[in-house]
């Protein structure tokens, strides 16, 4: 087998780290030219060390996937106080966060660590205090592993809200805000047991590594915590451009999860709550540029492009509710048909004869649509409103459940599959 295949780290990556010796705090920040934002970055982790965790040891590795910027050299400039070092790797394997994620694991298991953080390096709205969220319950043996809990700005991370988030939720019964968060806490057992899974060539290696991780965090029985972070303010990006391949990462690894867990989810019958590491506090993210009629021109060519998909994948009602948006006659996406339709396309991605990555893709163009939709509904609004709309979202999925259910028993492909 060929040694990328083996490790994320390469043998020098592996001695430099062996020869610094243990850590108690492994904080490892995936990047890929982040020189604008990374010196913040580390110079906020290693104050909240220093605050929060005055005698306790940290190392910070950078976990490159080939910049060509300064990022690495911004990040070794930081002036570091004694108790933490920094080094810089380059990780081996398919290209993408997971995979850096994977070094940073190897890492801690390397230098014997009690805890492992991981922040996203593009963060502009990182305090000293989340250091603290996000390590403290596990330096407290109270978690095993810790997700984020911030406000977004509501043209942001519907991804999570709209799918992650509630399909996640009504799935495993645990109410976990967002489970595709890029800050996150481990434990020994947690970062172990991910090293040694046989999916480092698969989408887990990429975007899919956050709904990997943390649905096998529920279905382990772990201790699971959240941190309350405030708001995320990262480089902002056009939502529609490159965002096939993270759209198909994400919801390609949610919807497989079902099938590794198939024994387990139909037998939820509640939500439960997670306890959080200290009070959560809203703070207004910075404003995002609006994006509707971007993504309503996804919405239009995404269904002429899948048109042959949709017909096959939605019922009859579904595909009258996608004929109405697309007419103008639906001012709104209905909450409860956006549920019953994620399910549909989740149920034939696992089911179904055909492509499930073009499954997956075939959802992006109603993605888009809800998207665009809900942000309209809440023009004007207060963050507030935006939550209970979210809320209001996940409940549309637990009240799908039986339809689920009964169209993943019952499911037969009734058409040529899926091209």
């Amino acid at each position: 087998m060929n040694a990328f295949l083996d490790s994320a780290l390469d043998q020098n990556a592996r001695r430099r780290l062996a020869a610094i010796g243990g850590t108690d705090v492994l904080i490892g920040l995936p990047t890929y030219k982040n020189s604008r934002t990374i010196g913040n970055v580390v110079g906020a982790l290693a104050a909240g060390m220093v605050e929060h965790f005055p005698d306790k040891k940290a190392h910070i590795l950078v976990s490159d996937g080939g910049s060509t910027d300064e990022t690495l050299d911004v990040a070794r400039s930081v002036a570091l106080p004694p108790q933490i070092s920094l080094s810089v790797a380059a990780y081996q394997g398919l290209t993408g966060k997971g995979s850096a994620i994977r070094a940073i694991m190897e890492a801690a298991s390397t230098m014997d660590a009690r805890a492992c953080a991981i922040v996203d390096a593009d963060v502009r709205s990182i305090t000293p205090a989340w250091i603290e969220r996000l390590v403290g319950p596990v330096i407290a043996d109270e978690a095993d592993y810790v997700c984020p809990v911030y406000t977004r700005d509501r043209h942001e991370v519907t991804i999570n809200d709209l799918i992650g988030f509630p399909l996640t939720r009504t799935l495993y019964g645990l109410d976990i805000r967002q489970p595709l968060g890029g800050e996150v806490a481990m434990a020994p057992v947690a970062w172990q047991t991910f090293s040694s899974k046989d999916v480092w060539e698969t989408d887990v290696a990429r975007f899919g590594i956050h709904p990997w991780m943390v649905i096998q965090a529920i279905n382990s029985g772990w201790r699971l915590y959240q941190a309350p972070l405030g708001t995320k303010t990262h480089d902002y990006k056009d939502p529609t451009v490159g965002f096939e391949p993270k759209f198909l990462q994400i919801v390609g690894t949610l919807f497989r999860m079902m099938t590794f867990y198939r024994r387990i989810w139909p037998e939820i019958d509640e939500v439960r709550a997670v306890p959080e590491w200290g009070a959560r506090k809203h703070l207004d993210p910075e404003p995002v540029p609006t994006t509707r009629q971007t993504l309503w021109d996804g919405f239009q060519k995404g269904l002429k492009r899948y048109r042959r998909n949709l017909s096959q994948i939605l019922d009859e009602d579904q595909q009258a509710v996608v004929a109405d948006l697309a007419s103008g006659d639906l001012e709104r996406f209905p909450a409860d048909d956006w549920a019953r339709i994620v399910m549909a396309f989740a149920v034939v991605y696992n089911r179904g004869e055909g492509d499930p990555d073009k499954v997956a893709l075939s959802l992006l163009p109603l993605y888009y649509a809800r998207k665009a939709l809900l942000l309209r509904q809440l023009e004007g609004q207060p963050w507030t409103a935006v939550e209970k709309a979210i809320r209001e979202q996940a409940n549309a999925f637990d009240k799908a459940r039986p339809y689920l259910l009964e169209r993943w028993s019952n499911y037969v492909p009734w058409q040529a599959p899926i091209g």
